[in-house]
Parts: C-alpha cells; sequence; structure tokens
C-alpha cells in the first residue's frame, strides 16, 4: 500500500510537470520582461480613419435620462461597422453619451474604439496596437484577456501547486538517499522568504 502511494505520487508529479512545462516557460519569460520593460519597449502602431454614415443607415435614439437602457445597433449599422473595423464586433462594448455613441474594444495586446456622432453621422475609428511584447505581458497579468485564458490561467496556478506539494512529498521520501535534500529545501524556501521581508513594506 505504501509503495502504491508513492508510486502515484511520483506519476502525479512527473505528468502534472510535463503538462504545465510550457505554460511555466511562459510565465517565466513574460515574467523576465516584466521586470525588464524598458529593455522591450516599442512604439505602437496607431489607426485612425474617419467617415460619414450613409443616409439609409438608421441610428438608435438617444436619450438624456442616464438611467436610460444602453439602445441597441441595427444589424445594417452593425454589418457596416464589420466591414470596416479589424476586430469582430461583437469584441465591443456599446455605451451612450449623447449625442455620441461609443464603441471600445480590448485585448491583450491593442485597443480601439468607434465613436459614432449621432448629429452629423460622422464615424471616427481609433485603434492602438502595442506590440507582442506588450501582448504577452498583458497574457501574463490576464489584463483584458478572454474568459478561457483566466480559466487556464487557475488551471495552471492548481497544477503548479499540486506538483510543488509532490515534489516536496518526494524530496521528504527520498531524504535518507540524498543527505543534502533539507539543506537545498530550507534554502529554496528562506531565500525568497527573506527577500520578500526585506523588499515589500505594506
Amino acid at each position: 500500500m505504501n509503495q502504491t502511494f508513492w508510486r502515484w505520487i511520483r506519476i502525479i508529479h512527473w505528468t502534472l510537470g510535463a503538462y504545465i512545462l510550457t505554460a511555466l516557460t511562459f510565465f517565466a519569460a513574460t515574467g523576465f520582461m516584466l521586470n525588464h520593460g524598458a529593455w522591450f519597449e516599442r512604439d505602437p502602431i496607431e489607426t485612425q480613419w474617419q467617415a460619414n454614415l450613409p443616409d439609409d443607415l438608421p441610428l438608435p435614439a438617444l436619450s438624456d435620462d442616464e438611467n436610460a437602457p444602453t439602445p441597441a445597433l441595427s444589424s445594417k449599422l452593425t454589418a457596416w461597422l464589420a466591414e470596416r473595423s479589424p476586430y469582430p464586433m461583437h469584441t465591443y462594448t456599446l455605451k451612450a453619451e449623447p449625442p455620441q455613441l461609443i464603441l471600445e474594444t480590448s485585448a491583450p495586446g491593442s485597443e480601439a474604439s468607434i465613436t459614432i456622432d449621432s448629429e452629423t453621422r460622422s464615424v471616427e475609428y481609433s485603434g492602438r496596437k502595442n506590440g507582442i511584447i506588450s501582448l504577452l505581458n498583458n497574457l501574463h497579468k490576464g489584463r483584458n484577456a478572454p474568459y478561457l485564458w483566466h480559466l487556464y490561467m487557475d488551471a495552471f496556478a492548481i497544477l503548479t501547486v499540486l506538483v510543488a506539494a509532490s515534489g516536496l512529498a518526494l524530496l521528504a521520501y527520498y531524504r535518507e538517499q540524498r543527505s543534502s535534500t533539507w539543506l537545498w529545501t530550507t534554502t529554496g524556501i528562506s531565500i525568497p522568504l527573506v527577500i520578500i521581508f526585506l523588499s515589500i513594506h505594506y
């Protein structure tokens, strides 16, 4: 029974370790980039354009009442905007600030907005792409990331804890065969704690 238990601990440790290897490397690399942000700074790419809505595209009525519900865009207007936007229309959030309708979207490495003036029927688009490094760093932080990515981060965090716990258990199990086990273990635990206590003032 005892050998079976430890065999399962070893299986859990190496299989989960293999599973999180890519993500662990990703978070280590992006953590380094975040720690040295000035080394990886790049100028963003900005895109802007203006247009006028065709007369046959209806605009929703806007109310000055702050409690009024946000109006919906017609399917024709949504299709017209979709042809000109580099981002899917379902990713935009719509808000009304009379006389303007504002659509905003954001992703880990970019953001964009479309402003529609209901009085002049003018449309202004403003987009900003911050580069691949910004995208990777924001994924590291979960900023503007999709829900699926947040689920993945949660799963990765849980699996990492399991790998660490099973690894610590295996260190204890093989301690008699490796005399330096507790030296390296206590050092690995104490050094980060000392750095944290010396570096952080709450």
